[in-house]
């Protein structure tokens, strides 16, 4: 860590330095060779396949997840292969990487492991929803959305009482940047951000982590930044209806080009997508 780390931190220089500094947990080999086909436009099936494999706990994970009510496949899917074959390479990647996160990361003292976690895959529904709505990636969109949160846990290393703090609040999400700017000088997505590029993750998802927050703020829009703040906003919703809708910002559907009318007459809900 940082010696002497005095907060707010004051530069996008001093996060990448408090961020390289901190004790982050390794993503598992299998992770990171999942990781890095996110850049590639194909992926050949074997090669996922024997991936996934290799993690006993992973494959019985997708497995059960591609079983899932959710589907709802009359057939059960008993391998792999049809797991992948049904339900494709995109959506079983990320929920194969969503799983090394997951299991990755220990939440901070004070905050409910599953809650926490339950939380992540709401505003990852939502996403996957509204990017399919828009003309997006869904699986990008739902994998990125999920790791936004991943910021608050890490910036739990280097100021220990601020997670349970906002948790404890039951602060809305955009309240609670507003406290993570206040605090560190920065939010959860500008630190996940840091994060994913030392991951290698692809750089329109490191982008949409640090512009999530304040999508319109940037003379380069980011369509999948804009997403993200739509979904994590009804991720914090216990139902979406007309009236929870009307607390979307205006500027930002509309710039993606959505109608709060149009969402809601379509939008689920309840969107919650377990791994």
């Amino acid at each position: 860590m940082t010696k002497n780390l005095t907060l707010p931190i004051r530069t996008t220089e001093q996060l990448v330095e408090v961020v390289q500094d901190i004790d982050l947990p390794a993503l598992s080999d299998i992770a990171v060779k999942l990781v890095s086909t996110l850049s590639k436009e194909e992926v050949d099936l074997t090669y996922l396949r024997d991936l996934i494999a290799q993690a006993p706990s992973l494959t019985a994970s997708m497995l059960r997840w591609a079983n899932s009510p959710f589907h709802g496949y009359a057939r059960k899917i008993n391998t792999l292969d049809g797991a992948i074959t049904v339900l494709g390479i995109s959506k079983i990647r990320a929920r194969a990487i969503a799983f090394f996160i997951t299991n990755t990361f220990e939440a901070p003292k004070g905050i409910d492991r599953d809650t926490f976690w339950k939380s992540s895959m709401q505003s990852a529904g939502y996403a996957m929803w509204i990017a399919l709505a828009v003309g997006l990636n869904e699986s990008e969109a739902w994998l990125t959305a999920m790791m936004v949160r991943l910021g608050d846990l890490v910036i739990g290393q280097f100021d220990p009482s601020a997670p349970a703090q906002a948790e404890s609040a039951a602060l809305p999400v955009r309240q609670r940047w507003a406290l993570q700017r206040e605090r560190i000088g920065f939010d959860e997505g500008d630190v996940v951000s840091e994060v994913a590029r030392l991951w290698f993750f692809p750089d329109s998802m490191v982008e949409a982590l640090h512009k999530c927050a304040k999508p319109l703020d940037y003379m380069a829009f980011s369509p999948l930044a804009a997403v993200l703040h739509l979904a994590l906003i009804l991720g914090d919703c216990e139902s979406v209806n007309e009236e929870t809708l009307k607390s979307l910002p205006e500027e930002v559907t509309s710039r993606l080009g959505i109608q709060i009318e149009w969402l809601a007459q379509h939008i689920p809900e309840h969107v919650i997508l377990a791994v």
